[in-house]
């Protein structure tokens, strides 16, 4: 969802008319960014089982349902991101006889790319966290085999961590502590990267 994300952001910011259709497009993302994510879920149910008939529970619908639920996040954060570059460094590059796409791709991108590296990262960070959307399409099961593809039957740690932690036996407690620190620790150097990539692309820029 990362490049698609990005790729939308950049034509919606720099390159779409300026229109009642394409106000009406930014209207619908920035809204979507903002429902509960278990409203995804609903989609991935409808849609990509339902409607296209895959397999319940596989790594496909999972990753599908969390690709669409980070896409309009990403579209928002990206847009944020171009939006805080300066206008006159424009200016200064339509001046020296750049094209659009020259001044996108040598100024804009260059100087938002902090901002859109830590929006990105911080989207996936939020989604691997997730577990309503993917409760609903079912990967909340008890999944006793490795999946050997995208389209077998498999779980996910935070819904794992949810089914563990209604488990009565002793056992499935400490497994639970054990997921919720793995999860913590994933999302630490997650967030521990954003910040480490903004200052590395902010100090190249100075």
């Amino acid at each position: 969802s990362v490049p698609i994300g990005v790729a939308a952001a950049i034509y919606l910011e720099e390159f779409a008319p300026q229109n009642l259709f394409t106000h009406f497009i930014e209207v619908c993302i920035n809204n979507l960014a903002s429902i509960p994510s278990i409203l995804f879920g609903l989609l991935g149910l409808g849609v990509f089982i339902n409607l296209f008939g895959m397999p319940r529970s596989s790594a496909l619908v999972g990753g599908l349902t969390l690709a669409i639920m980070s896409l309009p996040i990403i579209i928002v954060s990206t847009k944020a991101a171009l939006k805080s570059v300066d206008i006159n460094m424009k200016n200064a590059a339509y001046a020296l006889g750049m094209t659009k796409v020259q001044m996108v791709k040598g100024i804009m991108l260059p100087l938002a790319m902090p901002m859109i590296l830590t929006g990105s990262i911080l989207t996936l960070a939020g989604a691997i966290g997730e577990t309503a959307p993917l409760m609903i399409i079912g990967m909340i099961a008890f999944i006793p085999d490795v999946a050997s593809s995208i389209f077998d039957p498999t779980s996910v740690l935070p819904a794992q961590i949810y089914s563990w932690s209604a488990m009565p036996e002793r056992a499935f407690l400490e497994r639970t502590a054990a997921g919720i620190i793995v999860l913590l620790g994933l999302l630490v150097v997650l967030n521990l990267s954003a910040i480490l990539l903004r200052k590395y692309f902010q100090g190249k820029l100075k």
